[in-house]
């Protein structure tokens, strides 16, 4: 396992500070997307060797999902319920793995949500002025999100009918697919809308579907600990369980305070989770892949570059703490 990154672009600059601060790989998400064309091969060609020359690895790109919907709707249509539209942008999304793996990149990540990520004010400023991304279901807009419930089942059927066309393009291609959580977790009915894969029980079923060397998760630890009830005990443990069948093909490493319907996103180290029990559980279950500080905490100072340094010096010991305690 090492230190990753999608926040960065590939100028000099970029990669520079990347390679300063000891990121191996990267995530690539500033990629020229086109609905009909999809991705331009020699760019992604061209970024990948970049990048190596920086000794950084493209090893996965995003699949642009949110741009997907031609109707200007971040949620696809296929997750809307329309499979007229929604088997056009799967397609769509079988032409990008396939020209991913004519890159050379093996792995994509993806989200499958019925509804946008729900956040709230960010209030009270946290440690040294921090800004920390803030969910308080009691102060959230509750309204509808759409004109008739969505439930459960619903968002099974359009999920597996997903699944089923894209895992075995994937499967041809040997490109993994990590799928992200809907974030965050959400109470059952919450905008009419019955979210099934904010958390680890939802994973399990999803995993499930279509099994596949290339259909895995992006482990968000952030996601898992905001659907947890005992967020340092269960998180180590949800590792565990998708780590040992392989399932893990990207891990965002963050921290929260709080937890279920309530929680802000704080820096890693004064959250409610072992930051170190949780490299320690990928440790044991031989993650090979990037781990990512997916969001940092704002602040006011006008260089963000000092977040990102913080958050992968930190990656950077953990991962030291958990190699030298094994070889101890």
């Amino acid at each position: 396992m090492h230190a990753g990154t999608q926040q960065f672009t590939t100028t000099d600059k970029d990669l520079e500070f990347l390679a300063r601060h000891g990121v191996t790989a990267k995530n690539e998400n500033s990629i020229t997307f086109d609905r009909d064309r999809g991705w331009d091969v020699t760019e992604l060609i061209e970024k990948k060797e970049k990048c190596a020359r920086f000794g950084v690895n493209m090893e996965m790109v995003a699949i642009p999902t949110h741009a997907l919907n031609r109707d200007g709707s971040s949620v696809p249509a296929y997750m809307r319920g329309d499979f007229t539209a929604g088997d056009e942008e799967i397609e769509l999304v079988c032409k990008l793995i396939r020209q991913t793996a004519e890159a050379g990149i093996p792995a994509v990540k993806y989200f499958l949500c019925e509804m946008e990520n729900q956040r709230t004010e960010s209030v009270p400023p946290g440690r040294g002025n921090s800004s920390y991304s803030t969910w308080d279901l009691d102060k959230a807009d509750d309204s509808p999100r759409y004109d008739e419930p969505v439930t459960a089942q619903m968002n099974w059927e359009r999920i597996t009918h997903y699944l089923e066309r894209v895992v075995p393009v994937a499967e041809e291609c040997k490109v993994r697919m990590a799928c992200h959580p809907c974030d965050p977790w959400l109470p059952p009915g919450f905008r009419g809308v019955d979210r099934v894969l904010g958390g680890p029980d939802g994973f399990k079923k999803f995993i499930d579907i279509c099994p596949s060397d290339y259909h895995g998760v992006n482990l968000c630890l952030g996601c898992m600990a905001e659907a947890s009830t005992d967020p340092r005990n269960q998180v180590p443990e949800i590792i565990r369980y998708f780590g040992s069948r392989n399932k893990i093909f990207l891990c965002h490493f963050r921290n929260i305070v709080g937890g279920q319907n309530k929680f802000q996103e704080v820096w890693p180290d004064e959250g409610v989770m072992s930051m170190y029990r949780n490299i320690r559980a990928l440790k044991e279950t031989g993650y090979p892949h990037m781990i990512v500080p997916d969001h940092a905490p704002g602040h006011e100072d006008s260089d963000a570059y000092q977040a990102w340094a913080y958050e992968f010096g930190y990656i950077q010991a953990m991962i030291q703490a958990v190699t030298e305690a094994e070889a101890a």
